[in-house]
């Protein structure tokens, strides 16, 4: 099991990584041709936004369909989609081909919030229960840790890397994670006659049906709203407020990242036993964190303070987003 657990924690990695990553690589092209801050963050924005607009068919999709043909579909369309990108406008990117752009990036965004759905819903058929929670947290911090390095890793190619030749490791990626994933063993799954008992609908009735379901959805809407504001807001607490380098700034988010794979090692060997309880102290301790990023400067004009302490509080936060998404998911 504990092979299965490695495997599917580097599956959601690989592929979300490059996902993310060439995301953000189109984000900083287009901004630097055109200017415009507003493509920079629509390209960022666009793709879980249009994910969520088609949560209920996902939803649909995942409760009717073979969860490994659903991963391999998510991927191989990506796969298909980046090499006809890659093919036809890999050497003219310019302000012309933005609407191709936003096309791709829609579709492959769309692809993996699909393959993120089905890839936690398949934890059942991927290990026995009293492995549950050691890969829901592996698979976390494996999401998380992609979703963090992606604007770094997109950046330095940014910087380093021709678009062709991006796109073609980007293509290399998302091959490889397909292949991973045809070797996993996803055991049956039962499921309910196909009925409207599946529907998205039926799923709004139960929840509602269901106070202490519906207070665990709110409790996980406000903890992933304070982790992204904590992300949004710490470059621009740690750049434009602070006047530190961005070689901190990257600094600080290695440290974010090195937390989340340690917080999923931690979550494997030791369970959470209270989910609920945890996810409320998970919402205190997010509150606290955002309320010390401002004491900074209050305190101290030392840098090096600022520095361990703002490294101090990043770790804290990464601890606590897997921690809180395991405990949301468990």
């Amino acid at each position: 099991m504990f092979n299965t657990i490695i495997k599917t924690s580097l599956i959601s990695l690989v592929f979300n990584l490059a996902i993310t990553s060439l995301n953000f690589f189109f984000g900083l092209y287009f901004l630097q041709i055109t200017g415009s801050a507003f493509i920079f963050g629509t390209l960022t924005i666009i793709g879980p936004l249009v994910s969520l607009m088609l949560t209920p068919i996902m939803t649909r999709i995942v409760d009717t369909g073979s969860h490994k043909k659903i991963l391999l579909i998510a991927q191989i369309i990506s796969f298909v989609f980046l090499v006809v990108y890659w093919v036809v406008v890999r050497d003219h990117l310019d302000v012309g081909t933005l609407s191709y752009v936003y096309i791709l990036m829609i579709i492959i965004r769309v692809s993996e919030e699909l393959f993120i759905v089905t890839l936690k819903a398949s934890t059942t058929q991927l290990v026995e229960k009293y492995d549950y929670q050691r890969l829901n947290a592996s698979v976390q911090s494996a999401t998380s840790v992609a979703n963090i390095l992606g604007p770094i890793v997109g950046g330095l190619a940014f910087s380093l890397l021709t678009l062709p030749f991006f796109i073609s490791l980007i293509i290399f990626l998302v091959g490889m994670s397909i292949l991973f994933t045809r070797t996993l063993k996803l055991a049956p799954l039962h499921r309910l006659s196909a009925t409207d008992k599946n529907s998205f609908l039926m799923v709004i009735k139960f929840v509602k049906a269901r106070p202490e379901i519906l207070s665990l959805v709110i409790i996980a809407m406000f903890i992933n709203l304070f982790a992204s504001s904590i992300t949004i807001g710490l470059p621009v607490l740690v750049i434009k407020q602070l006047s530190l380098s961005k070689l901190v700034y990257s600094f600080l988010e290695s440290l974010t990242s090195v937390a989340m794979v340690g917080g999923g090692i931690l979550l494997t060997v030791h369970t959470i036993k209270d989910n609920l309880k945890m996810m409320y102290q998970s919402m205190l301790c997010f509150t606290i964190i955002i309320v010390l990023f401002g004491f900074p400067e209050l305190i101290t004009r030392n840098y090096l303070i600022i520095i361990g302490f703002l490294g101090i509080l990043v770790v804290v936060f990464g601890l606590i987003v897997v921690v809180a998404n395991t405990a949301t998911y468990h």
